[in-house]
């Protein structure tokens, strides 16, 4: 299997909220609760969240919002068996695609301090770190580094 072998990108519906809350538990030790991911899909006119499928089953997803020139990403998740095979990577870069087609300059983030892995995933698609937020995250309290990355303008980055 190819890592992008019949991966899909495709927007959310309610229809996935048990495999997002599955992946959710399974990625992150404070969790997003059900009825978040309910309201960030009921916005959908300023939110944004497309899933990762492979074989009829969501291995990923991100959310964010798109306010005038910045999107800012609230979530992004892969299933823990589905890591390190493009999945992530293939769904920051269809919202870079559909950011700049809607006019967004740049993208921001928090992401724990103590995630290296994320960071370094980050860091590879050009983001840089512009702040701390501290004790931004419960369970373990912990900071937060805010990330920012200027979108090219060409969509198909």
């Amino acid at each position: 299997m190819t890592e992008t072998e019949s991966l899909r990108i495709v927007p959310l519906t309610r229809e996935h909220l048990d495999e997002i809350v599955t992946i959710e538990r399974a990625s992150f030790t404070d969790p997003w609760t059900r009825g978040m991911f309910e309201s960030e899909l009921d916005v959908q006119a300023r939110g944004y969240s497309r899933g990762a499928v492979r074989r009829h089953s969501l291995v990923g997803y991100i959310f964010a919002v798109f306010i005038p020139d910045e999107a800012h990403i609230g979530n992004l998740a892969v299933a823990p068996e589905e890591r390190r095979h493009g999945v992530a990577q293939e769904l920051l870069d269809q919202l870079a695609r559909d950011a700049v087609e809607a006019g967004v300059k740049r993208v921001t983030l928090e992401v724990r301090a103590s995630n290296h892995a994320a960071r370094k995933f980050y860091y590879k698609n050009n983001f840089i770190d512009i702040a701390i937020r501290k004790n931004y995250y419960r369970s373990p309290v912990e900071d937060a580094i805010v990330m920012f990355r200027v979108l090219p303008e060409d969509p198909r980055v």
